[in-house]
């Protein structure tokens, strides 16, 4: 999903918007509706299927590299 994370040049106020298509205008700022946005560099996550323990989109601990052998 395209989820875009935005910073309001007047409030500050961060916020995230759904976009579906890349020519869609920038959102305006949901607390003080300023035009004046800038999009965020947000940072992706991505898991593989078997690392899902299925409760609450949480990730099994016991499934995939362990810290140390990433590290080496």
């Amino acid at each position: 999903m395209p989820i875009y994370e935005y910073e309001c040049k007047d409030c500050s106020h961060c916020f995230e918007v759904l976009l579906l298509f890349t020519n869609d205008p920038p959102p305006q700022c949901p607390e003080c509706q300023c035009k004046k946005v800038a999009k965020l560099m947000s940072s992706s996550t991505m898991r593989k299927r078997e690392e899902y323990t299925g409760v609450g989109g949480m990730l099994d601990p016991t499934i995939g590299p362990k810290l140390g052998d990433v590290l080496k």
